[in-house]
């Protein structure tokens, strides 16, 4: 034997050549049927010569449709120049690719993106060679998305309230016109900037646990007030709404929110509550907010084992100035009165007027009460002349009554209408004071 194969050798290896050629045009065919894309070549006219797969999905048409037809045939009338620019820019720059619209079998019109170059088929001639999609659906989609994000902004600048979104770490990503004309800030100051920015560390420490709060749980938090500072320095009051952000993978990436201005609101609220407990003439403490304080005073004394003393005043001879000089000169004297007693106290001392030209105080200190010395300094202080509009007042007097805690009485009312008895007493001898378990005078008066 000379080594060369057998004719039975040779038929039996290009059997096996021919079933490779034919199990990979085989898997060649089936990928083509399983992919979006579809190949094909047409001549320089814009004929096609061959299209694979065999069938052109949502375009309807089988390769038979397709072989010998004229790519112009599928374009919509208007849109035939764009072939002829296309085939251009192939022929002189040996490649194209891009958008370009076609005609699907039914007459619906398609988008399809191709990516196409210049083939030299060696005799001669050339043709062009190429992939393309149906890429309709996908710009629809992003079409859509396009259409919705711009609706969501049409609605979100028209809504009255502010609109914020922010990253993890706090810094603005997003929000509405209505977030920086509220603050003061421009579009450009407040982008990317932190929240801290606008609002004191207190504050910022709240929210940073809300914020906390809601990525650890993914809960939302539907309303919570707190402060902002504008740009001027100037604090306004929102109610906020926060909701966690999350990516398309469902992983946090920020905090999304509406916050609205309520300072008009809660200076409203502010203002109620004030006026609830403070008299307006005086900006005293008044009767509702004294008996609150007397029995969360003498709650606190009874659980330590404290003291604590009620001073009750009514000022001598006010009605003579009243009916002297006119209420007005009256409202005047009294403010007078209210701020020499301030003045006669300590900050922590609980100032009240009860009405007319009643006042009481609690004195706080539990440890050295010297309720008698406090009592001296305020007849001495309220005692002394007034000179109210051009008016001198000079026989305005202040008698004070004394109880003390436990000393006489255990509860609210008991120690009030002592420290009241005991004020009476007083103002029999006037601008003096006295202690209910004890008569004592005011130095250089005696007792009537």
């Amino acid at each position: 034997m000379n080594g060369k194969p057998t004719y039975d050798e040779l038929l039996a290896k290009l059997r096996d050549l021919e079933a490779k050629v034919l199990n990979d045009t085989e898997r060649f065919a089936e990928i083509c049927k399983n992919i979006s894309e579809f190949i094909f070549e047409h001549d320089l006219e814009g004929n096609f010569t061959e299209i694979n797969p065999h069938y052109l999905g949502q375009l309807g048409y089988s390769r038979e449709d397709m072989i010998g037809k004229n790519t112009r045939q599928m374009m919509p009338p208007q849109y035939q120049k764009q072939f002829d620019e296309y085939l251009q820019r192939v022929i002189t720059q040996g490649k194209d690719e891009g958008l370009m619209q076609v005609m699907a079998k039914d007459g619906s019109v398609h988008i399809i993106e191709y990516k196409n170059s210049l083939k030299d088929n060696g005799n001669g001639n050339k043709s062009v060679l190429g992939i393309a999609r149906d890429v309709t659906e996908q710009l629809e989609t992003e079409q859509s998305l396009i259409e919705s994000d711009m609706r969501f902004r049409l609605i979100i600048d028209a809504i009255e309230d502010g609109y914020f979104e922010v990253d993890l770490a706090g810094d603005f990503t997003f929000f509405n016109h209505r977030v920086h004309e509220h603050l003061g800030y421009t579009e450009e100051e407040l982008m990317g900037k932190s929240y801290k920015l606008l609002m004191e560390e207190k504050n910022a420490e709240f929210v940073f646990k809300t914020f906390h709060n809601i990525f650890m749980t993914g809960e939302s938090v539907q309303s919570m007030e707190w402060d902002l500072m504008k740009k001027d320095g100037t604090v306004i009051y929102v109610e906020t709404s926060v909701s966690l952000r999350k990516n398309r993978k469902g992983d946090p990436i920020g905090f999304q929110g509406i916050i609205r201005d309520v300072t008009e609101r809660k200076r409203s609220e502010q203002e109620l509550a004030y006026m609830a407990y403070h008299d307006p003439l005086t900006g005293l403490y008044n009767r509702k907010a004294f008996m609150e304080k007397l029995a969360d005073t003498l709650r606190e004394a009874k659980r330590y084992e404290n003291r604590r003393a009620i001073l009750y005043l009514d000022l001598d001879s006010f009605k003579k100035a009243n009916d002297m000089y006119g209420h007005e000169i009256g409202d005047k004297l009294l403010i007078e009165v209210a701020s020499r007693l301030r003045d006669a106290l300590r900050g922590s001392d609980y100032i009240s007027r009860l009405g007319g030209d009643e006042f009481t105080i609690i004195l706080t200190n539990s440890q050295d009460l010297h309720a008698e010395r406090v009592a001296e300094r305020i007849v001495k202080n309220v005692s002394e002349p007034y000179k109210i509009g051009g008016i001198l007042i000079d026989f305005i007097s202040a008698s004070v009554g004394i109880s003390v805690y436990p000393d006489d009485g255990h509860d609210a009312q008991l120690l009030l209408k002592h420290a009241d008895t005991a004020m009476y007493k007083a103002k029999e001898t006037k601008g003096c004071f006295m202690r209910y378990s004890n008569v004592i005078p005011y130095p250089g008066k005696a007792r009537a």
